[in-house]
């Protein structure tokens, strides 16, 4: 049976049952033509929905978080139906950092769920759909509750426009429909991930939040979070709150002292520095199991584990009341172990295609990327293929350095995020109104430009190569290398890249099998 790989990057690390899946096969035959109506109808619901959505996407080069941006998301908050009381009603864990803060939430929320909660989950962005930021146990909203709520909320704020234009942006009205889909569920805690820093971060609306992490901090988004380290863990900590208990993975001296800081200048109930991941695991037969964790968790299991027991600390009686205590329980390892995370060193054998996927954007990411990717091919002797694009006001020429020092390429691949040059071949999902086709070929010719002159530093042969489409680079690579022969692929630079290679390997193996 012919699988997309899609399906196998978003396949849950528990496995089903043989009867499970023939019971599955079974339904989807047991269709009928009006379930099938009823679907596309819900598609094309939820597409217009996403379409109306991206209007609301801002410039990247014009985009700045205005001092009054929390005061703008409390007024649409307002608008949508919900008041800032309304959200303490919920129970949240709030996290913010540079990198590695969307795979603490997720393994947070795993170890959750092992005890028994009914979690929310809001993270971003999202490798394929929207839906994959809003979750409910893990599992993504459906298409169709997506667009009940984005509808109602949408022309609710439209109708109150005091002025044109007077509408929030893209981030801030998928929090505030976050909110409202977590208070309809009824969730047991809430874990949120910030968007960009946190003092002005839209979700940093929330008032009660009471376990606070922020992950390692690295320079990022430096024209509107500042120029140094100490300034932007001056925004990370801006999610701190009155008696929160503040988590922290951070190693930079000078980044902690600021977190400390920001903690008695908020009257924040504790600070700690989390231990080490191997510290957890005491005895030989445990610190075997830390081989088979990959590095999303060993580089960010120990905060996601403190974030969990501190939220049961204040919302369980039959925890235990210790803080950055280095004990293990069953419901952990279930979560550590069952956690999912798609696009992050994620490895998929997929045909002929040996693909790595890791949506590494930041200095620091992409360090970790590259040793990962070495690693794992080390004893390969497969030809090697990268295919890159990043978004934003990123160093292109660092990043690129980064993974040109860890091994050679046989061929590397710049292509913008697109899957086709045929409009109708791209979906509302993964499309941006911030940068036209035109510009995105622009900017991946520079990358091939900057590759370029990384080899004449380093006095070593350019295989690079500019394509129009993530499709065309397939077919491309297709045609350089024998169908037979295995091909080690890594896939980074941007989580949308990510996404746009996952509908595109659907398309292509759907088209040339």
């Amino acid at each position: 049976m012919f699988r997309t790989f899609e399906e196998i990057v978003f396949q849950s690390t528990q496995k089903q049952s043989c009867s499970t899946m023939i019971k599955i096969e079974s339904t989807k035959e047991c269709k009928n033509k009006d379930q099938e109506c009823i679907q596309e109808i819900e598609n094309q619901g939820y597409m217009k929905a996403i379409e109306t959505l991206n209007t609301l996407q801002k410039k990247v080069g014009n985009f700045r978080l205005p001092m009054n941006h929390l005061e703008d998301t409390c007024k649409y908050l307002l608008r949508s139906g919900l008041t800032l009381v309304d959200l303490t009603k919920c129970s949240y864990i709030h996290v913010s950092g540079t990198k590695g803060k969307g795979s603490t939430c997720a393994l947070t929320e795993s170890i959750l769920r092992a005890y028994g909660l009914k979690t929310g989950l809001y993270s971003s962005p999202h490798l394929v759909s929207v839906t994959e930021r809003i979750r409910i146990n893990n599992e993504p909203i459906s298409k169709e509750k997506f667009t009940k709520y984005f509808c109602s909320i949408y022309e609710k704020l439209h109708e109150a426009q005091n002025f044109e234009r007077d509408m929030p942006g893209y981030f801030q009205i998928l929090t505030i429909l976050t909110f409202h889909v977590f208070l309809d569920e009824n969730v047991d805690v809430a874990i949120l991930e910030t968007g960009i820093g946190g003092e002005l971060d839209c979700t940093n609306i929330v008032p009660n939040t009471k376990t606070v992490g922020i992950t390692s901090i690295g320079l990022e988004h430096t024209n509107h979070l500042g120029n140094t380290l100490p300034e932007i863990a001056w925004q990370k900590a801006g999610i701190i709150k009155a008696g929160s208990t503040v988590y922290t993975s951070v190693t930079q001296e000078e980044c902690i002292k600021i977190i400390r800081d920001r903690c008695k200048e908020k009257h924040a109930a504790h600070f700690c520095k989390v231990p080490d991941f191997k510290l957890y695991f005491q005895d030989e037969n445990d610190l075997k199991l830390t081989e088979s964790f990959n590095n999303v968790v060993l580089l960010n299991g120990s905060l996601a584990i403190q974030l969990a027991y501190d939220w049961l600390r204040q919302n369980r009686k039959d925890m235990r009341n210790e803080i950055n205590a280095t004990y293990l329980t069953q419901e952990v390892m279930k979560g550590l172990i069952n956690c999912h995370w798609p696009g992050r060193c994620q490895k998929i054998n997929y045909f002929n295609l040996n693909m790595h996927l890791d949506a590494a954007h930041t200095l620091e990411s992409m360090e970790i990327c590259g040793s990962w990717f070495s690693q794992v091919t080390r004893y390969s002797q497969k030809p090697k293929i990268l295919i890159f694009n990043i978004t934003g006001n990123r160093d292109p020429k660092k990043l690129l350095k980064i993974l040109k020092s860890f091994l050679v390429f046989d061929l590397i691949c710049f292509v913008p995020n697109l899957i086709t040059t045929n409009a109708t071949g791209n979906t509302p999902d993964t499309t941006t109104t911030t940068a036209t086709h035109k510009e995105q070929m622009e900017r991946s010719k520079m990358y091939a430009c900057h590759w370029e002159l990384l080899c004449v530093e380093d006095q070593t042969s350019n295989y690079s190569k500019v394509f129009p489409s993530v499709i065309s680079c397939f077919q491309y690579i297709q045609d350089q290398f024998d169908k037979s022969q295995q091909l080690d692929i890594l896939v980074t630079g941007s989580p949308h890249l990510l996404g746009v290679t996952i509908l595109s390997l659907n398309e292509f193996y759907k088209n040339n099998l």
